[in-house]
């Protein structure tokens, strides 16, 4: 697997985490509208927060991926889900964005390969 596509995979994990992490308080909200997603134009520092948000939603996922290894309790596994999408949302309104912001481009980023390269590029200098 390429570098590209681990890095691709970790963002939209990201993205789906925190869609998922607002679908139980507001379902309506996560769901997509059917048909093709409209593309949106991102200016540069909206996407640059986004790369930012990026890199420290993938060490907050490895963080609560330790921390859920072995965990059997299915109450216990909820909670640290729980416990790193609030952090995680946390993590995306600390850079200035808001989580649908954030949504749209890590889905945008898989219709548009020139924003995916764009913000691959962007999440690079970010590490």
């Amino acid at each position: 697997m390429s570098v590209r596509a681990t890095v691709n995979q970790k963002i939209l994990g990201g993205a789906l985490i925190l869609l998922l992490g607002l679908a139980i308080p507001g379902l309506a909200l996560a769901m997509p509208e059917q048909g093709q997603p409209q593309q949106q134009d991102f200016d540069q520092a909206t996407l640059q927060n986004f790369a930012d948000a990026s890199v420290e939603l993938q060490s907050i996922q490895e963080e609560y991926a330790g921390r859920l290894e072995g965990v059997q309790d299915q109450d216990k596994a909820i909670e640290i889900q729980q416990q790193a999408n609030k952090e995680m949302v946390g993590a995306v309104k600390d850079v200035g964005l808001d989580v649908q912001t954030y949504n749209a481009i890590a889905n945008q980023m898989n219709t548009d390969p020139e924003l995916n390269e764009q913000v691959l590029d962007l999440i690079k200098q970010a590490r």
